[in-house]
């Protein structure tokens, strides 16, 4: 398995005949922070919402702390083909190496199921009992901002905090309470507990949505243009509480047309276009040398 806190491999997302991810892999380590850009359409958001499995991919794989969210293909992963008998049989008979007998069963033998009389059910059942992560747990480990907030606007802010790890049963009420309040001191917002969404700025909305993530304990923060909705003199407390974050050493990912912002935070940065990342590297790699048209395109054009 890989060191990868969070690993999507060959992800593909259609929304009917839309194709809107096309085969994108990347890994991202404890502690990186990854900022994700890209024109509207490039499938940057669709990719962020499929890691916490929001959206369903129509292909391919995540993985979360080598543990797998979603379904695999017994045909094509590599690791069951070659726990099979197949591969052990083209091994033993002096084949080549073991990437090219995978490649030559993924081309030309995706019989196994018939050919086999069932092993590869068998192998892919063994898989998941080892590797497969409940999707409720892996968003508890993965907390989410969206770009509108989604707070529940009928609930107070203590118990839009609490609500989650009450009904997952993660802390006990006294626990979850003691949790939000610690929170909200932090971002300077404990006389709000008692009051409605509707009655806050959306700055103040932003840094609920935050620190409710936070209630959950995550091991990885996901942000989608938490920023984009807000006025102007609003973003800079957003981010404010964003840098104290990654300062704090929270794994990140953030898609963002915040320049500034991933110049200062980011390990690295994604560029992606046509639903597949066209560049990544350190910031000023993707800022300041863009290897793509289309990435000097977009630059040129938000910088």
């Amino acid at each position: 398995m890989s060191g990868d806190l969070v690993e999507i491999r060959g992800l593909y997302k259609y929304f009917g005949k839309l194709q809107v991810l096309k085969g994108v892999s990347c890994g991202i380590k404890k502690g990186e922070k990854v900022v994700v850009l890209g024109a509207s359409g490039s499938g940057k958001s669709t990719m962020l919402r499929c890691m916490n499995l929001l959206e369903k991919p129509t292909y391919g794989e995540v993985w979360f702390d080598n543990n797998l969210l979603t379904p695999v293909d017994p045909y094509l992963h590599e690791d069951i083909i070659k726990a099979s008998r197949t591969f052990r049989k083209q091994k033993a008979a002096g084949g080549a190496d073991d990437a090219e007998i995978i490649a030559k069963i993924k081309k030309e033998d995706l019989l196994h199921e018939k050919r086999e009389g069932g092993e590869y059910s068998r192998l892919m059942k063994e898989f998941y009992k080892v590797h497969y992560l409940d999707e409720n747990l892996a968003r508890a480990k993965m907390g989410m901002v969206f770009q509108h907030f989604n707070l529940f606007n009928n609930l107070t802010v203590l118990q839009n905090m609490t609500l989650a790890p009450l009904e997952l049963k993660l802390k006990t009420k006294e626990e979850a309470t003691a949790q939000a309040m610690e929170l909200l001191d932090k971002i300077g917002l404990t006389d709000k507990a008692d009051a409605y969404p509707s009655t806050l700025s959306g700055g103040q909305k932003q840094r609920i949505a935050i620190v409710r993530s936070l209630c959950m304990d995550p091991q990885v923060m996901l942000f989608d243009e938490p920023t984009s909705a807000l006025d102007p003199e609003m973003v800079g407390e957003v981010l404010d509480l964003m840098k104290r974050l990654a300062d704090a050493g929270m794994t990140m990912i953030v898609v963002t047309h915040e320049i500034g912002f991933a110049r200062e935070v980011a390990d690295r940065v994604l560029f992606m276009a046509d639903g597949v990342i066209a560049e990544s590297g350190t910031p000023s790699e993707v800022f300041d040398h863009p290897q793509t048209e289309r990435a000097q395109q977009f630059l040129s054009s938000v910088l």
